[in-house]
């Protein structure tokens, strides 16, 4: 994977509401640098708790209906949060296989 172009880019300081998608009919485990996951997802699996993770199951799609999805609070706030890192799916044989992605956080020039 050539990381020197990054899937996304994002200034830093910012906020972001994300909606992250499953179009296979297998589960992941979806990583990705600090975020706040308080929203309903599409299975309707309230998170009650918003504090900081950076991991997420999303569910397998079933062939059927809505791609199961979450809805993430991407926070880019932290002045610590600046340069590119990866995003990916946790399970082993899917990182291997190359799902993932890099995003690159850039701090705005004053």
């Amino acid at each position: 994977m050539d990381f020197k172009k990054p899937n996304i880019t994002v200034p830093q300081g910012t906020v972001e509401d994300w909606i992250v998608e499953n179009h296979a009919r297998e589960a992941h485990a979806f990583h990705i640098i600090n975020f706040i996951s308080n929203c309903s997802s599409a299975t309707d699996q309230k998170i009650t708790e918003a504090i900081l993770r950076d991991t997420i199951d999303l569910p397998f799609w079933d062939g059927k209906g809505p791609y199961p999805s979450v809805k993430l609070r991407m926070d880019f706030r932290d002045p610590n949060i600046a340069g590119t890192f990866v995003y990916h799916c946790d399970i082993l044989e899917h990182e291997d296989g190359r799902m993932m992605g890099a995003i690159e956080v850039v701090v705005p020039k004053r």
